[in-house]
């Protein structure tokens, strides 16, 4: 597959099919996992260009998806925003030790989606943002 890809994280199918139709907005594609385990196999053998991961997935965190990710060689150098409603004063400080790069706060809206996701696939060396 390509750098233009996006690996879409999340256990909720509605929330996996309504991302993947703004994507089809885009000049993106969507890969869709629903489950932890299946993350860095399909990472690794459709190479995105940008992973948006959900925190809470069943059977493992978000964060442990991200750990994994970044300890891969093969993977890496993705870039990952996390996906997610939950909130609390720590969570960017988190988001950053795991190696994410962004963070956009469900619910959002088509533009602060569409935005995170462009932001991520045309950017380098990306500084951390929020997506609200």
């Amino acid at each position: 597959m390509s750098q233009r890809t996006v690996l879409i994280v999340d256990d909720n199918v509605v929330n996996l099919e309504l991302y993947a139709e703004l994507l089809g907005l885009t000049e993106y594609r969507a890969e869709l996992v629903d489950n932890a385990k299946a993350v860095l196999p399909t990472a690794i053998q459709c190479c995105p260009g940008l992973v948006l991961l959900d925190l809470t997935l069943p059977n493992s965190s978000g964060f442990e998806v991200a750990r994994g990710l970044k300890a891969a060689p093969e993977t890496r150098h993705i870039p990952i925003i996390a996906l997610t409603a939950v909130q609390r004063d720590s969570l960017v400080a988190e988001l950053k030790d795991c190696g994410f790069v962004g963070l956009v706060s469900k619910p959002c809206g088509v533009d602060t989606f569409l935005d995170a996701v462009t932001w991520a696939m045309e950017g380098r060396d990306l500084p951390f943002r929020k997506f609200v």
